[in-house]
């Protein structure tokens, strides 16, 4: 179905029998009364900063470099670099955070645990009957049937007599209080 085409023909099967204006616009380089390649005088053009010219006449850019690596490297390294730190500034700050709470938490625990060691120690001691005992008698003053209890009062020890009303006189009221009452009450009229 399809056909198999010589090299260089074209598909109107003229074959390379064209051939380009330009090609055939271009003088030679060895026609006589032109200079040729190796006689033509060059051009100094000026060249950039940075810019060093080979022996073959093409210009050649040196790269500034830092630390051995050329500029673009050192680039691309600190971009690297700086990604890299980013993506574990989060975790490092994370993991930071967290033991500080596991030892604040550490702590709290043995603090609870003592209190709760204090608690169990109390409840052993309220459930003995002998201190049951004591602290009916001293804080309820409650006797044992058959006992006569006594009521020792001292002078002076029963109740602290009451603190004697403070003869201090009050402040006046401040100026701007005066003030207002003046504007907001009427006058009081006297005696015409």
């Amino acid at each position: 179905m399809t056909e198999r085409r010589a090299r260089g023909t074209s598909p109107g099967g003229r074959g390379d029998r064209r051939t380009s204006r330009a090609a055939r616009s271009r003088p030679s380089l060895d026609t006589p009364g032109r200079p040729t390649a190796a006689k033509r005088p060059t051009r100094r053009h000026p060249q950039p900063a940075g810019a060093t010219r080979k022996s073959n006449g093409r210009l050649e850019r040196s790269e500034h470099t830092i630390l051995g690596l050329s500029t673009g490297k050192a680039v691309v390294l600190a971009a690297v670099l700086c990604g890299l730190a980013l993506t574990l500034a989060v975790p490092t700050r994370t993991y930071f955070s967290q033991r500080a709470e596991a030892v604040a938490l550490a702590k709290e625990r043995t603090e609870l645990e003592a209190d709760l060691a204090g608690l169990r120690d109390r409840r052993a001691q309220q459930q003995d009957p002998a201190y049951i005992r004591s602290e009916a008698r001293d804080r309820l003053r409650l006797v044992m049937p058959g006992e006569t209890p006594y009521i020792v009062q001292i002078p002076g020890i029963e109740a602290p007599a009451p603190p004697p009303m403070s003869t201090r006189t009050a402040a006046p009221d401040p100026w701007y209080t005066d003030l207002w009452r003046s504007i907001a009450e009427p006058a009081p009229e006297g005696p015409r």
